[in-house]
């Protein structure tokens, strides 16, 4: 319902910011939990957040510094009727480290204590206002390492979001592998948490594959390339070859913020998950951005890369009837960022040329 009070961690990222972007759009209000204020003044500055250009009650921030200390969120839940967690650390796409205690570090521990200190303040410090928690987590926390990798594949079976899978143990060998391994840790958590302590609200956990849309708090064509899934889909537009197989599963950044949105309805039951995907042939967006954009392959800003696509089908019945999603079609994902790589790379020629 309009004016209801939402807390939304990662509202600073890629995908927290296109959720606040909706939850605004929808007439709910917003408490976003920001690690600092400088992060704040970002999001505050974006495009539409200026167009939407929400008052001091619309959209407010608490300041959480470290998601996993304690009591972390104890003073952000106040008040709050629904919360939307979509903070998590994320892969930087090979410019992190790679050892195996690092990788703990960064990706297993925090989202695991993130999610504790999350859900304790929700049933013990908010007063039994919160009704519902939205989780963001990954098709890879439902999926086995063992198909994401592509070498236990079952081409009959159909996944559904209520499949559970076990987290890989360390040591980690990839940032990717830490990632998802966290993911599903974080899952369980959260799940597990519902179950024992039976608190006054439910849970709605959002699985999403790779997002790929327009990312509004990047400034230049390089930070295109870091740093958001983006990035991934970019690389094979660029020229990137690779005979490592990919699994063909992908959502615009608009319909999983819309997921989140719908997640909140009361209509909906709760303790339940959805998975927001569609299938996609990672080499057909060659042609997509090459029908749009047959300059840019011509002057060298986009080039043809290789990537295999591993084949994954999905029950997205619920996703449809409940939430009422109809998912962008892949060309509208392509479209969404290939046109603004391209917007900020004339950009940046226009800079150099004055």
């Amino acid at each position: 319902m309009a004016k209801d009070l939402v807390l939304l961690t990662g509202a600073t990222g890629y995908l927290g910011y296109i959720i606040l972007v909706d939850l605004l759009k929808h007439g709910y209000h917003v408490r976003a939990a920001v690690r600092s204020m400088e992060k704040a003044e970002k999001v505050i500055a974006a495009p539409s957040i200026k167009e939407i250009s929400p008052s001091a009650d619309q959209l407010s921030f608490a300041l959480v510094s470290n998601m996993g200390s304690p009591g972390a969120y104890d003073e952000a839940v106040t008040g709050v009727k629904y919360i939307i967690h979509a903070a998590a650390p994320i892969p930087t796409w090979g410019q992190g480290e790679q050892d195996s205690d690092t990788l703990e570090r960064r990706f297993i521990k925090p989202s695991e204590r993130g999610v504790i200190e999350l859900l304790n303040a929700a049933a013990s410090k908010a007063g039994g206002t919160v009704k519902r928690v939205v989780m963001t987590s990954t098709t890879g926390a439902i999926l086995p390492v063992s198909v994401v990798a592509g070498e236990q594949l079952e081409p009959s079976r159909i996944w559904d979001p209520e499949d559970r899978t076990e987290p890989t143990p360390p040591p980690y060998s990839s940032e990717f592998q830490a990632y998802a391994a966290a993911k599903v840790k974080a899952l369980q958590t959260s799940e597990d948490f519902i179950k024992t302590n039976k608190p006054p609200f439910d849970l709605i956990t959002i699985f999403p594959p790779w997002i790929w849309s327009r990312d509004e708090l990047v400034s230049t064509a390089k930070d295109m390339l870091s740093g958001s899934s983006n990035a991934v889909l970019l690389g094979l537009l660029t020229g990137e070859e690779s005979d490592f197989s990919m699994i063909g599963n992908a959502a615009h950044g608009q319909d999983v913020a819309r997921a989140h949105v719908a997640a909140l309805n009361p209509e909906v039951a709760g303790n339940q998950s959805f998975v927001v995907i569609r299938d996609i042939v990672w080499e057909d967006s060659i042609a997509i951005a090459k029908k749009s954009h047959p300059g840019a392959f011509a002057d060298g800003r986009l080039k043809a890369g290789r990537r295999h696509t591993i084949h994954i089908k999905w029950n997205t019945a619920k996703t449809e009837n409940q939430l009422g999603l109809r998912l962008q079609p892949f060309e509208a994902i392509v479209e969404s960022v290939v046109g603004q790589y391209l917007e900020l790379l004339d950009a940046e020629k226009r800079r150099v040329r004055e």
